[in-house]
């Protein structure tokens, strides 16, 4: 039992640097969401979006006066 478990602790060790190896040299390119054109995109939507919900406010206010007189 001794000897079986020094022959796996140095390979759990070995996976384990291995693994961090090659996220150290990123060996695989790591996905970046968000980008200085998307995160412009998402905010002229936000603005298009208040500006819509503001002039749909208006014109409920203005039925209303209107539906109230």
């Amino acid at each position: 039992m001794k000897g079986k478990s020094l022959k796996i602790l140095p390979g759990i060790i070995a996976v384990n640097l291995t693994l961090q190896t090659i996220n150290d040299f990123e060996f695989f390119p790591t996905a970046h969401a968000r980008s200085d054109d998307c995160v412009h995109a998402i905010r002229n939507a936000e603005s298009n979006l208040e500006g819509e919900i503001d002039s749909a406010k208006s014109e409920v206010i203005s039925n209303i006066i209107i539906w109230s007189n």
